[in-house]
């Protein structure tokens, strides 16, 4: 995982909570709309994060599978 792709992570859960906060501050029905956006798209950072962790490797294991395939 490079650098690049965990700050890109980050800012999807950030940008998530920032749009969270808006609709708490507003306190309307568009409040709430901004309120459930922003927990959806943390949500969405979240999995990222989450699919991340479980498929770190995944890559190497292509990459391996790749050149046995070749050798043959």
């Amino acid at each position: 995982m490079s650098y690049a792709e965990n700050n890109k992570r980050n800012l999807i859960m950030f940008l998530g909570l920032g749009i969270s906060l808006l609709g708490v501050a507003l306190y309307d029905p568009l409040g709430f709309l901004f309120t459930g956006m922003g927990l959806a798209v943390i949500a969405a950072g979240l999995s990222c994060m989450f699919a991340g962790y479980i498929y770190l490797n995944e890559s190497e294991k292509i990459n391996k599978a790749v050149d046995r395939f070749e050798r043959k």
